[in-house]
């Protein structure tokens, strides 16, 4: 009956004490099993074997693809799944071994956050512009290859930690109450928690943990001041200002470039770096000029 009405199941299955000591770790594991048979089509059952032990590359990275496509369409997500994403990425990943895990974690960060900036902007550019000025001031700052490397991908996902942040305030028209701020300054932690899954990635995760710092020590999530906030999170920082001033969002019409350019000259030395503005607003003014 079930094939003449064209209804087909996915299902996962795990069992105790193999894969795991508690019913939530049994449930995880199941439940990235049925993403991994939704993902192959349908109509099938996916092993814990499978998702721990697949035969090859391909697969393992179906199986993330998988899941980060099922944790983006849960109807409920917030901080206290944070643990579960980090832990079932950290594991999936840890199975294709080095260098493949790691990329297969950076394609399921950038996955990540273009659903969070799809959510919140109903776009998926924001990253991109982020990146492209910190590159540019990265450049000008003389970094490295690697060290601009770095840069240019923390800066495109910065806010992958709002990924457990509820719609709803991501999209607010209004000002936010203290509580829903609270939330929402949660997305700096939690970023640098998701790359926690990432080998050696104490820079990336700087970037993305303190780029919400100021330089006058009143920023968050842990109150750097000046040089002590991390080079890079001090250029996201203002890059990521100059994007959002100069782009319509649902509490502020977009500012002209100029506008936006004296905003960060009138915060240089107390929300930004003055170094780091002083080089982005050149190269600004010089645009203008070159363009007139």
């Amino acid at each position: 009956m079930l094939n003449e009405r064209r209804v087909t199941g996915s299902f996962g299955v795990a069992s105790f004490p193999l894969h795991g000591a508690s019913t939530e770790d049994i449930i995880r594991v199941a439940d990235v099993g049925m993403y991994v048979s939704k993902h192959a089509g349908g109509n099938r059952v996916s092993t814990a074997e499978e998702v721990t032990e697949a035969e090859t590359s391909s697969m393992h990275r179906q199986q993330i693809t998988a899941y980060v496509d099922g944790f983006l369409q849960r109807e409920h997500s917030g901080p206290e799944h944070t643990a579960e994403l980090v832990s079932t990425l950290r594991r999936m990943c840890d199975s294709l071994g080095e260098p493949a895990g790691t990329d297969a974690m950076m394609e399921a960060i950038r996955s990540l956050n273009q659903a969070v900036e799809v959510r919140e902007r109903s776009s998926s550019t924001h990253g991109s512009g982020v990146a492209f000025y910190s590159r540019m001031i990265g450049q000008e700052l003389g970094m490295t290859p690697e060290e601009l490397e770095d840069l240019v991908f923390a800066a495109s996902v910065h806010d992958v930690g709002k990924v457990a942040v509820p719609e709803r305030l991501l999209t607010k028209p209004g000002r936010l109450d203290d509580e829903e701020f609270s939330l929402v300054k949660m997305h700096a932690t939690i970023g640098a928690q998701i790359f926690d899954a990432i080998p050696e990635s104490k820079r990336l995760r700087n970037y993305v943990r303190h780029h919400h710092e100021r330089f006058d020590g009143l920023g968050y999530p842990d109150a750097l001041k000046g040089e002590e906030i991390p080079l890079g999170a001090r250029i996201i920082a203002v890059a990521d200002a100059f994007v959002n001033m100069t782009t319509d969002r649902p509490f502020a019409a977009a500012k002209a470039s100029a506008d936006a350019v004296q905003e960060l000259e009138s915060l240089s030395g107390l929300q930004f770096d003055g170094m780091i503005v002083r080089i982005l607003t050149a190269h600004l003014k010089g645009e203008r000029m070159t363009a007139g």
